[in-house]
């Protein structure tokens, strides 16, 4: 004989009730033991400020293009979104500050190119010390 659909729900609510009551008899919480308070105060020194941040702005006609700020070990920079739009300052897609640009790498090409002008000259120091090759041997014919 197959059980109601009745019968499930009531069994499980009677697991739940013998569940509870079991654990509402269990008796007193257990015991628990006093912290010994310590005789040494607890002092936080906040960081100062900003201190190790420096911020540049460019300007271009009198308007901020751009605000770049070197914070800790990383620098990114805000710009304005679009300043010649025709929309209001608040209107969907208007003129807004957008988010900033974190520098994640930087390529210094001219360091590069100072590099190769400096190892090139090293080499054609060094050629001016090596001898001249012996000269070639007469050909027989």
């Amino acid at each position: 004989m197959r059980p109601s659909r009745l019968a499930l729900p009531c069994a499980a609510f009677l697991l739940i009730l013998a569940a509870g009551s079991a654990s509402a008899q269990s008796g007193t919480p257990p015991k628990l033991e006093p912290v010994q308070d310590s005789d040494t105060p607890i002092t936080v020194t906040p960081k100062s400020g900003r201190e190790g941040t420096t911020t540049t702005v460019r300007r271009e006609g009198g308007r901020i293009a751009e605000e770049t700020v070197h914070a800790g070990g990383s620098t990114y920079s805000v710009k304005p979104a679009s300043p010649n739009s025709t929309q209001l300052q608040g209107d969907a897609g208007g003129p807004q500050v957008r988010g900033p640009q974190w520098t994640v790498m930087e390529f210094d090409i001219a360091k590069k190119q100072k590099q190769r002008s400096a190892d090139a000259a090293a080499a054609a120091e060094n050629a001016a010390d090596v001898p001249p090759p012996p000269p070639m041997p007469p050909v027989k014919e």
